[in-house]
């Protein structure tokens, strides 16, 4: 006779979809800022001179574009993260 002995382990975690989707919201908040910032350090190592060099203009039309960037970026992520507040106070009265 075979037996099955189940093996105790680590219970499997479960999260609920709402706390999982908040805490990875949570975390492209922290991320974003070293985002920007190596997004913004990305000019430095472009070529200073030679046949591959980068026209300031072009510089400059980057760096907006990421400002811009960042901008909504983090718009975004406070709106989703005030929709997560506002449905949890909601739910604690």
């Amino acid at each position: 006779m075979t037996r099955t002995t189940e093996r105790p382990g680590p219970p499997t975690v479960f999260h609920e979809r709402r706390t999982y989707r908040r805490r990875r919201v949570m975390d492209a908040a922290r991320v974003a800022p070293l985002l920007a910032l190596i997004l913004w350090m990305i000019p430095l190592i472009w070529p200073q001179s030679g046949d591959g060099t980068v026209s300031s203009a072009k510089a400059l039309i980057y760096v907006f574009v990421v400002w811009a960037g960042i901008i909504l970026l983090t718009w975004g992520l406070s709106y989703l993260l005030a929709g997560e507040v506002d449905e949890l106070s909601d739910s604690d009265t």
